[in-house]
């Protein structure tokens, strides 16, 4: 006997009619998402773009490194940041928040060969429901994501078809030049 499918609507109008059955809001969905757990972060060093002065980054490599990133976090120095590494390419309509992150940053979507595909600067979020958080995504298949002080890309003329140049054997005083 064939089984019939249940529309679109009449799933979500089920689905709302069990959790109010269950005494169970929206809200408190939202409210069961808590802050990922502080993390401890390697450190490296990037070249990106034409600048000369290398960039002091952390490495956001595992699933609970990503989920934490750079939340609640009071500030960033001037010349650092994160950079988020994935073992597999990402689809462009998967982005980064701001949901418990207290700086403004600016992102840039990087591709397999670490070039910059998308950038946004990207405001704190104030609410307290992550659903009321804006995504920002890139709209490209992405690999890599790197977040830095909002402003950064604007002063520094980085642009879309930047690279970023992993330097993580510079030595103190050695600028980016001297790894080309």
């Amino acid at each position: 006997m064939k089984q019939k499918q249940m529309s679109m609507p009449g799933r979500w109008l089920t689905v709302l009619a069990l959790t109010s059955a269950l005494g169970i809001s929206t809200s408190v969905l939202a409210q069961q998402w808590r802050v990922p757990a502080a993390q401890e972060f390697a450190r490296t060093k990037i070249c990106l773009g034409e600048m000369q002065q290398p960039l002091q980054v952390e490495l956001a490599d595992s699933s609970a490194q990503h989920a934490r990133g750079l939340m609640q976090r009071q500030s960033l120095d001037d010349d650092a940041g994160m950079l988020f590494r994935y073992q597999q390419p990402r689809p462009g309509d998967s982005g980064f928040w701001m949901y418990q992150t207290l700086i403004p940053l600016d992102i840039a979507y990087l591709n397999a060969d670490m070039e910059i595909v998308k950038t946004f600067t990207m405001m704190p979020c104030s609410s307290q429901d992550p659903r009321r958080c804006r995504s920002y995504a890139p709209g490209k298949t992405y690999q890599y994501a790197l977040e830095v002080n909002a402003g950064f890309f604007a002063e520094h003329d980085i642009r879309i078809g930047d690279r970023v140049v992993m330097a993580a054997d510079l030595d103190t005083g050695q600028d980016c030049d001297d790894i080309h």
